[in-house]
């Protein structure tokens, strides 16, 4: 772990302006690119205030706003930086401490993590570290004034280093259906509350009673599929999806199976997974994220719904604590 604390001055900011603009073909693109929306914004103003109808204001001011925004756009957008310094101070003082594959961010009193991949997420200049989060906007430029010389040398050990497998943690299990629950509801806690289960079962219902009252809306079904059998069977099979959804998708959970024994590695090379007669291997660039609870550990993948429970008692105190050392070093917390 690296921890660096820095500020960007005034010319700091000059410098990283002057690299965003980039080179002559750069600025020369960007010019042309300016001149054409500055145009087309003054055409756009230009018809709606003197030649479409005037009944129509409301389209007009739409219109009349959008030619002013290209306008804005094609003159480099002027104001904007001054007022994105209302809201985060571009010379308020950072900390970001540098894990193996995360990075913690900590700036007026608020602390955030980012899953970081070194090898993707890390480029220098002369003056400049950059460091860039994956699957975020997040991004870092740490001037190279504020690193001495054993962080410099820490981080590019990390941005360097060839993973080993090392520590190795192993663990086997039956996967309950409640531990499933617990875990579902961890990654996403509002989408899986008794209240949106409850909203969406209404809502599958009242679709799968409305589709077939609207399939016969003054035709009868028969008419309906001899004269346009391609709608009337989309909606069937949609009224059914509505149906099974009014279910709770009953049977759904059955693919998850609960009846197989999971075996699962974890070392620094990555996560193994064995279910069944199948395994399959993610490296930790594959996973997102990690969240705990009083009995689980549940790692995230990059896929939004795939994620892998690992249940406290299938590891003793000592495991626990190995695995949750590592996952601090490897994934962000959430």
């Amino acid at each position: 772990m690296v921890t660096i604390t820095y500020s960007l001055t005034p010319e700091d900011l000059a410098d990283l302006e002057a690299k965003r603009r980039g080179g002559p073909l750069r600025r020369v693109i960007r010019v042309a690119a300016g001149v054409l929306a500055g145009f087309v914004g003054l055409y756009w103003v230009w018809q709606a205030i003197f030649f479409f109808p005037r009944n129509h204001w409301l389209a007009n001011l739409l219109i009349a706003s959008v030619g002013l925004v290209c306008l804005w756009g094609g003159l480099e957008m002027p104001g904007l930086a001054w007022l994105l310094s209302r809201f985060a101070d571009p010379h308020a003082q950072q900390e970001l401490c540098i894990h193996e594959g995360k990075i913690v961010s900590s700036q007026g009193g608020k602390t955030r993590q980012f899953r970081w991949q070194p090898k993707r997420g890390f480029q220098e200049s002369g003056k400049f570290f950059f460091l860039r989060a994956s699957a975020s906007e997040a991004k870092w430029a740490i001037p190279k004034r504020a690193v001495n010389l054993d962080q410099e040398k820490s981080l590019r050990e990390l941005v360097q280093q060839e993973p080993v497998r090392g520590d190795i943690i192993q663990c086997r299990f039956f996967l309950t259906e409640d531990e499933l629950n617990d875990a579902t509801r961890l990654i996403q806690p509002r989408i899986n509350s008794t209240f949106y289960e409850l909203a969406s079962r209404v809502f599958f219902g009242v679709c799968a009673l409305v589709i077939p009252w609207m399939l016969r809306m003054g035709k009868s079904w028969a008419e309906e599929f001899r004269t346009q059998p391609g709608i009337a069977v989309l909606l069937v099979a949609f009224a059914l999806l509505c149906l099974w959804g009014a279910t709770g998708f009953i049977g759904l959970k059955a693919l998850n199976r609960l009846d197989l024994e999971r075996r699962i590695t974890i070392s620094d090379c990555g996560v193994e997974v064995t279910r069944g007669a199948k395994t399959s291997t993610y490296k930790w660039r594959r996973l997102f994220s990690y969240h705990e609870s009083g009995n689980l550990f549940v790692l995230r993948t990059q896929v939004t719904v795939e994620f892998w429970t690992i249940p406290k008692r299938a590891l003793s105190p000592g495991e626990q604590e190995r695995l949750r050392s590592l996952l601090d070093r490897k994934l962000p917390k959430q």
